[in-house]
This record gives C-alpha cells, sequence and structure tokens, in this order.
C-alpha cells in the first residue's frame, strides 16, 4: 500500500492510499460520514487479495485531507473530490460505497463521469434517516447555512449502532481521525442531494448491488428498499437481516465482502465479452 494526494477542482488536498498498483481491475472505495481510509485497509486488503488495484481515499473535511471537518459548502465538491481521484485511477472502475459515500457516489452518476464507472456496490446508502429531523430543525438549519454556515449543529454520535461488534465500536470511539461534527451547510446540502437522489431512482441505469443492514439504525432500511423498487437499472438488492449499519465491520464481513466481490468481478466480465 502506498499514499498519494490529489486536488479537487478548487485545490483542496485530497489524501488517497492504492493497493496492488499492478492489478489489471480496479475497484474504488468510497467512505462515509466521519470516515478516514484508515478504516476501509482490511477491506481494500481483501479486494487487492483478489487481484484487484485498490483505491481509497477522504473527502474534504475528513481524514487527513483538507478542508474544515464535516464541511462542505456546496455538494458538487464533494462530486469534484471523487472525480479528482477518479483521474488518478485512468481506468474503468467498479466502486464500493458506503453510508454517505452511497448518497454522494449515487448523485455523481447523476452527472458524466471520466474514467468509466462499470458497476456499484453500496453498503447502507443514506437515502433517510432512522433518527429524522424534524421540520422545526431542518429550517433552522436552512437559515444557519446561509447565514452561518460553518455553525456545528450536531456533535452527538453512538457508535454501538454501527457494528455487533464491540472491538469496531471501541476502535471508532477512540480514534482521532473520527470527526462526527456536522455543519449547518453540510447539513442543508445532505438534505438536498438525498432529494435530488430519491426522486430520480428511475433514471439511474449503472448496475447496482444495494447491501442493507435489516438492522441498520442510522440510515433507513425501508427508504433503501423504496429507492430499489425505483431504480431504473440492473438491481440486485441483497438484505442482511441481523446485520448494523457498517456491514464490512460486521463479524460476517467477509461473507459479504466475498459476495460482493464475486459480483463485481462479474461485472468486469462481462463488460469485457461485451
Amino acid at each position: 500500500m502506498k499514499y498519494l494526494q490529489t486536488r479537487s477542482d478548487d485545490g483542496t488536498p485530497i489524501r488517497i492510499a492504492r493497493w496492488n498498483d499492478k492489478g489489471n481491475k480496479n475497484v474504488l472505495l468510497v467512505h462515509g460520514f466521519s470516515e478516514h481510509l484508515g478504516r476501509y485497509h482490511h477491506i481494500a486488503q481483501f479486494f487487492a487479495d483478489k487481484g484487484w488495484r485498490v483505491t481509497a481515499f477522504e473527502f474534504r473535511g475528513h481524514g487527513k485531507s483538507g478542508g474544515t471537518r464535516g464541511h462542505v459548502q456546496h455538494w458538487v465538491h464533494f462530486f469534484e473530490d471523487l472525480q479528482a481521484v477518479m483521474a488518478t485511477i485512468r481506468q474503468p472502475m467498479a466502486i464500493v460505497a458506503h453510508s454517505l459515500g452511497g448518497l454522494i457516489t449515487l448523485w455523481s452518476t447523476m452527472h458524466p463521469t471520466t474514467p468509466k464507472i462499470t458497476s456499484i456496490v453500496l453498503s447502507n446508502p443514506l437515502l433517510g434517516l432512522v433518527d429524522k429531523p424534524s421540520k422545526k430543525l431542518v429550517y433552522l438549519g436552512k437559515v444557519l447555512a446561509r447565514l452561518y454556515p460553518k455553525f456545528v449543529v450536531s456533535r452527538d454520535s453512538n457508535p454501538e449502532l454501527l457494528s455487533r461488534d464491540l472491538a469496531v465500536v471501541e476502535a471508532f470511539a477512540k480514534d482521532p481521525l473520527v470527526s462526527t461534527n456536522v455543519t449547518a451547510r453540510m447539513g442543508q446540502q445532505t438534505i438536498k442531494a438525498l432529494k435530488t437522489v430519491t426522486s430520480n431512482a428511475a433514471n439511474f441505469s449503472l448496475p447496482l448491488r444495494l447491501l442493507i443492514g435489516g438492522q441498520d439504525q442510522v440510515c433507513d432500511p425501508l427508504a433503501a428498499k423504496e429507492f430499489a423498487a425505483n431504480y431504473g437499472g440492473e438491481i440486485d438488492t441483497v438484505v442482511y437481516e441481523q446485520c448494523f449499519h457498517e456491514l464490512f465491520n460486521e463479524p460476517e464481513k467477509y461473507e459479504i465482502l466475498a459476495a460482493a466481490e464475486k459480483w463485481i468481478g462479474q461485472k468486469h466480465a462481462e463488460r469485457h465479452i461485451q
């Protein structure tokens, strides 16, 4: 594994890691809110051991990339971060994304991307929250987003909702690179992007494997199922009834990863046959 760096369109530095640089097929790992690429080492190594050239990175405001923690001024900046990283890959790729990263990935595929994305695996994507913000809080967030965009409106999180593996919970709670801050602007932009993606479900066409944790108490499983029912392209929905939010950190993680790797491998092979 080696670390790299690129810059987004506005000059924000974006930290990248790459495994198995000589692999002949590419997969890009896209993290969720408050995360950093260090939480994806075991996932990256799993795919690298299967022959994939693996790239992971940190969005602005996360990990060791630039930007204010938990903040984005315009949602398109996340898209630009993603595109900057994709440009370093230079070849068609599969994307495996989690939570907020799933929402960013879906929003991004509504726009032209380079290189080509061949297939997507989403782990509990942010398509709705279990703990929904009140209308009053949403309104207040809109006002603050305009007047004080970097005002922190949320700090609380419960790591026990992430995984049934207590070691994962403890590691998250102690991780110095994890930041659970959310600014008013970030919250407002996320709600807006979520509405855009869910209302356009029928317009998506890329092959999608949608992984849902039946016991997810962060991202709403019902919202994910509704999105799946309306999805316009090929979709393979798998529900892991006993699992929490972070499917790739659950006790069954390697079983889940193996099935996902097999699926993107099939899509990779199909692309070469066509």
